[in-house]
């Protein structure tokens, strides 16, 4: 590069000391942050569905960005199914005697409270759902075999800084968007279900 091509180059911009990262703004101009919990839960779960989402049609309108997203992209879609998983034992996890789990990252360990919770409303359940219970357990468990503590898209390195191995070298990104949209209407509709019969139980 030329002393000229150097000078005509515009600076990179770091940070001074006048930055803030977080600035309130007014109503109506910026992201709006949910007070109430409940709400807050909802929008993280539909948020981190929808990252996913995002990041893959990226990675898909630009291949080569793909080498960078799919850490991302599957960590978003691994955050909204842990949190969906919490969100349904949380609102029905008591009324079949379940406490909730708020402190763990393990799929499997949520899925299977939430197969006791399942069990409480089983006789409401119709036997054609039963596949697609069998087949959202199957990619549950899939998802734990993968990244079992949520931390495997995050960080290169495990907590003794072993490298993290994966079990292939390449993602299909456009078919793992796809499978979790089909997880993510399935969830969202056995929630509605049960909103339903508790909500008759209760009337």
């Amino acid at each position: 590069m030329s002393q000229a091509d150097s000078e005509e180059a515009p600076p990179l911009p770091w940070p001074s000391l006048s930055d803030r990262a977080f600035v309130e703004t007014l109503p109506f101009r910026g992201a709006w942050i949910a007070n109430r919990a409940d709400e807050r839960l909802f929008r993280m779960i539909e948020g981190f569905h929808e990252a996913g989402d995002l990041l893959v049609s990226e990675s898909d309108d630009q291949p080569r960005r793909a080498q960078n997203l799919i850490y991302p992209a599957i960590f978003a879609y691994r955050q909204s199914l842990e949190l969906s998983l919490k969100y349904l034992l949380v609102e029905f996890g008591p009324v079949a005697g379940e406490t909730p789990e708020f402190r763990t990252h393990d799929l499997n360990a949520l899925w299977s409270k939430f197969k006791r919770v399942v069990a409480f409303f089983q006789r409401d359940i119709q036997p054609t759902d039963e596949e697609a219970f069998r087949a959202a357990e199957t990619l549950i468990a899939e998802f734990a075999t993968v990244d079992p503590g949520s931390d495997a898209f995050r960080f290169a390195h495990d907590t003794k800084g072993r490298t993290v191995n994966f079990p292939m070298s390449e993602v299909d990104l456009a078919h793992l968007r796809k499978v979790m949209a089909d997880l993510h209407n399935f969830l969202e509709c056995v929630a509605c279900h049960f909103h339903y019969l508790k909500d008759m139980a209760t009337s």
